[in-house]
């Protein structure tokens, strides 16, 4: 009885707590489609301005973090999987836009002190970190009182991410580029390219 009991418990869970997200939170700031489902309840903080939307059949992983803040917007697509671990953050009024079918992987992190624009099909891989502000660094001043330049990152669609990469402020890929594990993006790149390094350069185009 056991052995049929709990993979029936596993199954049902994930389905059972979105629900209960979907019943207890759902109003004019957060919008959730149908078939939400979600391995544990996610650490959710959105400011009274902020808005979240949630599309269809998105799947949420342990202990994910959505964190909005001023007037900003996270906006994710249908049929996307969010591993555990992930943190969301959007904020000083920016937009985070995950389009349909996008497959983000564990404890990786979106950094939205400016937008970020994943294009549909795109695969990011765990341990990523997409950072939109650095610190201004002024020799006369100390760093951490200077505040931050932001600027905006741009996926196009079916692009790759491998592990551990870190994408840059300002980085625009086009559509079908592969990022190699460990690569520190720091400037933009045409479609379909396959890249890797510190920082990132071009090896070959995908055939």
């Amino acid at each position: 009885m056991l052995s049929f009991i709990l993979p029936l418990y596993y199954h049902i869970r994930p389905q059972f707590i979105g629900f209960l997200i979907k019943l207890l939170f759902s109003n004019q700031r957060i919008k959730i489609g149908k078939n939400f489902r979600c391995d544990s309840f996610p650490k959710l903080e959105i400011d009274r301005n902020a808005k979240l939307i949630i599309g269809d059949n998105v799947i949420f992983r342990r202990n994910v973090e959505v964190r909005i803040h001023n007037n900003s917007l996270i906006n994710i697509a249908d049929n996307n999987r969010i591993d555990r671990g992930v943190r969301l953050l959007a904020a000083n009024n920016s937009e985070i836009q995950l389009f349909k079918n996008c497959r983000i992987g564990l404890y990786t992190v979106f950094n939205g002190g400016d937008s970020i624009t994943i294009g549909q099909n795109t695969l990011i891989s765990g341990f990523v970190y997409l950072q939109t502000s650095m610190h201004n660094h002024e020799k006369s001043r100390t760093i951490q009182y200077q505040g931050y330049t932001h600027k905006p990152i741009v996926l196009g669609s079916d692009n790759w991410l491998g592990t551990h990469s870190i994408i840059f402020p300002g980085v625009h890929l086009g559509n079908g580029c592969i990022v190699g594990s460990s690569s520190l993006v720091n400037k933009s790149f045409e479609e379909n390219t396959i890249l890797t390094g510190v920082p990132a350069k071009e090896i070959k185009k995908r055939e």
